[in-house]
């Protein structure tokens, strides 16, 4: 890595309305937002990350605020020797101030934009992508599987991504068993032979929930159940994965700060492990978890539900993991299409890497 000095640094805040609320079994998204951290070395040159603020409605503002009240401000006129020790050290410097305050996660959801924005940064100084920076031989083209699907289902949109080859999506549950079960026998005989369903439950379920539903979901070929238990039942998820023959994803709440317990994070009983590089895991820390992950069973496929940044930061790592496999979120997003000045295209389910440096997308100059 080549050393560089953070000369400028900015926090943007996008807000748009959407026309088609995202429901999980914990909220509602009724607007969509984006937060980027734009940082500027001494060639001019600007690496961008993003950070996760889908949740709580308050978020968006109050990860503002830690841009330019703590991050901002510590950043600039700082050199950068290596990525991830400095990301390690940053985090070392906020870290005591966030635990008094029980606000860890909102900090590790900052630094995931400011690991990212960083990485952006050293693969624009290389001249290369990033999936070139961080793997020695990584994909050309990464799978995308379609998310984001809650009632009323958007038919419309799963066919334009039929259209174009995706072959996995993701139905969200925990709405009632009378709307999951019609949502699930509708997607199901909609996609037939031509695409594998999985289902996200977002924490909404109990065992008891599960143990009936577990039957009703092989019958339907569910490639994988997301998040399936409440929060205050997740010490179950152990007896659960004994229990079900589908397998068991998840990861995204899994908080993996710098020096984060890899044996414990893979120890989990998730058979699909999915960090966020804008939410939960800081890029280095991800990219140890994939390592590691080689000697398991574990499947690693990246979580992202957000705007553009954080979409192609996603897709560049997904290159070095060996599915190549990551989330899409099937809804209309402007924030995730109209930040960027190229798009997003989709053909034979997959995304093609872009030979540009960096991210491999760029911010349009209006922005």
């Amino acid at each position: 890595m080549s050393s560089f000095t953070i000369t400028d640094a900015c926090v943007k805040h996008e807000r748009l309305p959407i026309d088609h609320p995202v429901k999980t079994a914990f909220g509602t998204m009724k607007e969509r937002h984006a937060v980027l951290l734009l940082l500027k070395d001494e060639n001019g040159q600007t690496g961008v990350g993003e950070s996760w603020v889908n949740f709580p409605l308050w978020a968006p503002w109050e990860r503002t605020a830690l841009f330019e009240k703590g991050f901002i401000p510590y950043l600039k006129g700082r050199q950068v020797e290596n990525v991830p020790e400095f990301v390690a050290g940053m985090y070392k410097d906020f870290v005591g101030p966030a635990r008094q305050s029980e606000t860890v996660g909102p900090l590790v959801q900052a630094l995931c934009a400011v690991e990212l924005a960083l990485w952006d940064l050293q693969a624009q100084r290389e001249g290369v992508p990033l999936a070139q920076s961080l793997f020695e031989k990584p994909a050309d083209a990464v799978k995308v599987y379609a998310s984001g699907i809650n009632s009323p289902i958007p038919w419309d949109l799963i066919d334009r991504h039929l259209e174009r080859g995706v072959a996995l999506f993701k139905l969200k549950l925990g709405f009632g068993d009378r709307e999951d079960r019609k949502n699930l026998e509708d997607l199901r005989r909609h996609l037939g032979e031509k695409a594998a369903l999985a289902v996200d439950i977002n924490r909404g379920w109990d065992m008891g929930q599960l143990r009936t539903w577990l039957p009703v979901l092989a019958d339907f070929e569910v490639k994988w159940i997301e998040e399936p238990l409440k929060i205050d039942e997740e010490p179950h998820l152990h007896e659960l994965a004994g229990l079900s023959e589908i397998p068991i994803a998840g990861g995204e709440n899994l908080l993996m700060p710098p020096g984060a317990d890899m044996k414990k994070l893979l120890g989990q009983p998730f058979d699909v492990l999915q960090p966020d590089l804008t939410k939960n895991a800081p890029l280095h820390v991800a990219l140890k978890l994939l390592e590691m992950s080689t000697a398991t069973s574990k499947r690693i496929v990246p979580h992202f539900l957000g705007s553009g940044p954080g979409q192609a930061a996603s897709l560049q790592f997904a290159a070095g993991c060996p599915e190549a496999l990551v989330e899409i979120d099937i809804n209309r997003n402007a924030l995730r299409t109209d930040l960027l000045q190229e798009p997003f295209e989709i053909v034979d389910g997959k995304i093609s890497i872009p030979d540009r440096p960096g991210i491999g997308w760029s911010l349009k100059s209006s922005f």
